[in-house]
């Protein structure tokens, strides 16, 4: 099976996810502002996705990593607001600091989605499911941020953590965390092996402002 292949069908699944997960969801939110936060933003970037995922479809990447483990942690790492809507379904224990932890939540899970939307707008036809190298994206919010991307999605779901504070909703989001400093890793690798250029951006751009990311790369 060729790369292109197996970028197609990771690409695949992944829409196809998202498209279950919008029809599934649309109509069924609860009253609670909490679930109308959380599903109305889940629908948007959910749509957002699909249509920069088909586009990239069609873009032939200069490198890809179509080894097991990039494909599973690149799926699985796409996946978070498909384990989320599960999880989310579940009641929140009441105790003495859950009211302040919710509404904590609610106000940092604001925050990622203008930056989601402008990162998209800036990656047009680069939104990868696998770990992929189609080019250096280095204008935009990418000046200030090497993966804007996983960093909403990061702080999204610990916002999810603290709104709806559940066992199966923290052990998802935690989860998911901690596959997107994964292929985060992964995909740093394979852009700095694909395109000299992209060290310098490395180097002078942190992966939120100052802030470094360098312990999985061994730098």
């Amino acid at each position: 099976m060729s790369a292109n292949h197996v970028r197609f069908i990771a690409n695949a699944a992944i829409t196809t996810f998202c498209l279950l997960l919008v029809v599934a969801r649309l109509g069924s939110f609860p009253s609670s502002g909490y679930h109308l936060l959380w599903g109305g933003v889940a629908v948007i970037v959910s749509l957002l996705d699909i249509y920069f995922l088909v586009k990239s479809s069609f873009n032939k990447p200069k490198n890809i990593d179509t080894s097991p483990g990039g494909f599973l942690l690149g799926v699985v790492g796409s996946l978070g607001f498909i384990g989320s809507a599960f999880a989310i379904t579940y009641p929140v224990p009441e105790f003495a600091l859950a009211p302040a932890l919710r509404q904590a939540g609610g106000i940092v899970a604001l925050f990622p989605y203008p930056f989601i939307l402008w990162a998209l707008l800036c990656l047009k036809d680069c939104l990868t499911v696998l770990p992929e190298a189609h080019g250096v994206v280095a204008h935009g919010i990418y000046k200030y941020s090497r993966h804007p991307l996983y960093v909403c999605y990061i702080v999204w779901a610990a916002a999810n953590m603290m709104m709806f504070p559940s066992l199966p909703m923290i052990a998802v989001s935690a989860a998911h965390i901690a596959v997107l400093v994964l292929r985060l890793n992964r995909e740093e690798k394979l852009l700095l092996a694909t395109f000299p250029e992209y060290r310098d951006y490395y180097r002078r751009t942190g992966l939120v402002g100052s802030l470094r990311f360098r312990l999985l790369l061994g730098e």
